[in-house]
């Protein structure tokens, strides 16, 4: 049998008022509480996101520096590449390569983190079902990846358009 839910409401109040004597109590519709959980979790998920794309700038300039420094120091084997016949496009596929392989590691370093920290809720509480799907493990493997190439572009760039010989006279 369905009920009108206002008309319940009001009579819940009124069995409530008579039995309290005054009105010391709130009257809250499932609907409502569901509702206002949504936006609750709709809060927290825009911080984590806003955390997440933190992560990822903060990865993103640790790639950005780490590969500088890897061709500020390789500057002379980068310079016996060019003059051994390596072409530009190889030694920026070397670096781009190394920038990938970087962020690669390290985005299955956070996903093997992640997933163990999921497994360590689980175990302290049971009751919360906790389950990575693929789809997003994948997801962010492939944005760390994409993050280390766009990070990687500058700095093989940079390699690849020394010139060998002052590559080789700055060793």
């Amino acid at each position: 049998p369905s009920a009108n839910l206002e008309k319940l409401q009001e009579q819940i109040h009124a069995v409530l008022t008579a039995r309290h004597g005054r009105e010391d109590y709130t009257v809250i519709p499932q609907e409502k509480a569901l509702e206002v959980l949504g936006s609750v979790l709709d809060v927290i998920t825009f911080a984590v996101g806003a955390l997440g794309a933190i992560s990822l700038v903060v990865g993103g300039v640790g790639i950005l520096t780490i590969m500088t420094m890897a061709v500020a120091e390789r500057t002379g084997e980068i310079g016996l590449l060019r003059a051994l016949g390596a072409q530009q496009q190889q030694v920026l596929m070397l670096f781009l390569g190394e920038a990938i392989l970087l962020s690669a590691l390290g985005g299955i370093a956070g996903l093997v983190m992640g997933m163990a920290m999921a497994q360590a809720l689980h175990a302290l509480i049971p009751a919360l079902p906790v389950e990575v799907p693929v789809f997003f493990a994948v997801l962010a493997e492939s944005t760390a990846v994409l993050i280390g190439l766009v990070a990687g572009v500058m700095p093989a760039r940079r390699a690849a358009l020394m010139d060998p010989v002052e590559a080789l006279r700055t060793e």
